[in-house]
């Protein structure tokens, strides 16, 4: 099983891969309640234009060792991303990586490219939780429920909400999503002062009703950027990578890669 020393314990990960020389690496930090293997398709998609994917799991979440569902700081996201990247990097030296994130784990890609711009050619940042959002911070609340989400206010794709309900590693609700309340904030903080003076290329994906992080966080931010752009999906959901429309996200994606993040 490929493993590698977290900062908190054992992180799992996956590589979707294609023979050297590839044309690009994508690093990919999925979702709260997410694992890497949920992803094949896009691996597969990312594959068939030539680019490496590598995916871990989350602290916490799949097979990588913690608490189940419980983050304790972005600081530990991003470290392990790091550490991710270094094995991809190692895996074919001189192939530009480009650093991916979904929701939770696009807050903790953001503040990485904002601590190191130099690291990654560009971003790709599906559903991204970068600014504040009220139901987060209710998690915070001595008296709040445990986190619930809908399965349906995450996508429309039957064959991935059959993922998500029978799908062991994967989960919906957990008690240990109260820790966002504590990881996000600060995160958040920490772009509010620093994310907006990025100047890499990014590429905001996401549905246009997506009741978990409104699309409209992704106008502002795609508006604010020097070099961002803004693929926004009618009628698609939250797990937009996982959506009816996921062959064409992720065509967006490999085009913004292949290109360069040209036209960004």
């Amino acid at each position: 099983m490929p493993t590698f020393s977290g900062v908190t314990g054992q992180v799992y990960y996956k590589a979707w891969r294609v023979p050297a020389p590839s044309a690009a690496t994508v690093v990919f930090l999925h979702g709260f309640g997410e694992h890497s293997g949920l992803y094949h398709r896009y691996g597969n998609a990312l594959n068939n234009a030539g680019i490496d994917l590598w995916a871990l799991d989350e602290i916490g979440h799949g097979l990588t060792d913690g608490d189940r569902a419980v983050i304790r700081s972005i600081d530990d996201l991003v470290e392990n991303g790091r550490r991710l990247t270094a094995i991809a990097e190692a895996a074919q030296p001189g192939r530009p990586v480009w650093l991916a994130g979904h929701s939770l784990g696009a807050a903790a890609a953001a503040v990485s490219a904002a601590r190191d711009p130099g690291r990654y050619a560009g971003l790709i940042l599906s559903g991204a939780a970068i600014s504040p959002l009220d139901w987060v911070v209710a998690l915070g609340d001595a008296d709040a429920p445990d986190l619930d989400l809908d399965p349906a206010g995450l996508s429309g794709d039957p064959f991935y909400l059959d993922e998500l309900a029978y799908d062991p590693l994967a989960f919906t609700s957990a008690a240990g999503a109260r820790s966002l309340a504590d990881v996000l904030p600060a995160a958040w903080d920490e772009l509010a002062a620093g994310f907006g003076q990025v100047t890499l290329p990014v590429l905001f994906v996401h549905g246009a009703e997506d009741p978990v992080v409104p699309a409209g966080h992704a106008r502002e931010w795609a508006g604010r950027l020097k070099r961002a752009r803004l693929a926004e999906f009618a009628g698609a959901r939250h797990d937009i990578l996982n959506e009816t429309v996921h062959r064409d996200v992720a065509a967006a994606v490999t085009g913004f890669v292949l290109s360069g993040g040209a036209g960004s």
